[in-house]
């Protein structure tokens, strides 16, 4: 923090009238048609970076800064526009009803009272649009995600798997797919009912999201079923973390009447090959997944030990 921060809670009314909690010791001094063309420059993107970016680029003729930063931390979103610099302004944006972030402005040389006046005259043109691009970005995402447990669905898995499998090819990059199956869960479903069988794949996608990295993704595949895209991960690697997620998962205990439920899972690994598209390389995982069931359960299999499996089968 330097001595030329601030950190002003800027307020959305009805009106559209910008104000902070600190009295300003001038008004924003900006031409009406600078406001106006902002105004509809921000009202042609949802997107928030483009937001941000459209923002950055138009205030630089009422006032230059080296760069600017938002951030919501609900989402743990950042998104940045030109470069950090010596100086900094930072302003918490509410509307009279929620949050929707933080804004900071960064400067080589320090901002001065008109500037920050006009600063926070230029937000009053921001804070609907951005508002708007929050609540778009939480639809779409509810769009693709399990209501239950919070992994992607069906729909989001689809459109990842396609995109991912298509550039690992092009760039010749490691991708491997868990797919994670909960033991004998029609049996939790049946004996303890389906609350305890919702409660045991929150748990279960929950102990998942701890043991990946965070371009690492979990989707709910079907029913118990859960599928783990590790990017730039080899087999050897995809199976350290197959099985860290199933001893993750072996230590779930929920309470239920006769005292505690212990939760297992099976787990089929598989990973990409030259010729693989999204379909052969779910089917491989899913193969793999099944001899993991078939042999014990509580265990997994990846693409060599399934290959040892089918021999001793022969």
């Amino acid at each position: 923090m330097t001595p030329f921060q601030s950190n002003g809670q800027v307020d959305l009314r009805d009106d559209k009238v910008i104000a902070s909690f600190g009295e300003l010791a001038l008004k924003p001094d900006i031409r009406p048609d600078v406001l106006f063309r902002l105004t509809g420059k921000l009202q042609t993107s949802l997107e928030l970076p483009q937001l941000i970016e459209i923002f950055f680029r138009e205030i630089q003729a009422s006032v230059p800064v080296d760069g600017i930063t938002y951030r919501f931390r609900p989402y743990n979103l950042v998104v940045s526009q030109g470069k950090t610099s010596a100086h900094s302004v930072s302003y918490d944006l509410k509307t009279q009803s929620e949050t929707i972030g933080e804004l900071v402005f960064y400067r080589s040389s320090r901002l001065r009272e008109f500037e920050l006046a006009n600063i926070e005259g230029l937000l009053s043109t921001l804070l609907f649009p951005l508002r708007n691009a929050l609540r778009y970005r939480e639809a779409l995402d509810a769009a693709f995600r399990d209501p239950l447990t919070g992994a992607g669905n069906r729909v989001a898995l689809d459109r990842t798997l396609d995109r991912e499998v298509e550039l690992c090819h092009r760039h010749e990059q490691a991708l491997s797919l868990l797919m994670i199956d909960m033991d004998h869960f029609k049996n939790i479903n049946d004996s303890h009912g389906h609350t305890t069988g919702d409660a045991v794949l929150k748990e279960a996608v929950a102990a998942i999201t701890d043991c990946i990295r965070q371009t690492d993704l979990c989707f709910r595949y079907g029913g118990e079923e859960f599928l783990v895209l590790l990017s730039n991960a080899s087999q050897e690697d995809a199976m350290v973390v197959a099985e860290r997620i199933r001893n993750s998962i072996s230590r779930i205990r929920l309470p239920v009447n006769q005292g505690l439920l212990k939760v297992t899972s099976s787990i089929g690994c598989a990973s990409l090959q030259a010729t693989d598209s999204r379909k052969s390389l779910i089917d491989r995982a899913d193969q793999a997944l099944y001899l993991a069931k078939r042999t014990g359960r509580d265990k997994v299999i990846g693409e060599e030990g399934m290959g040892n499996s089918l021999l001793d089968q022969a």
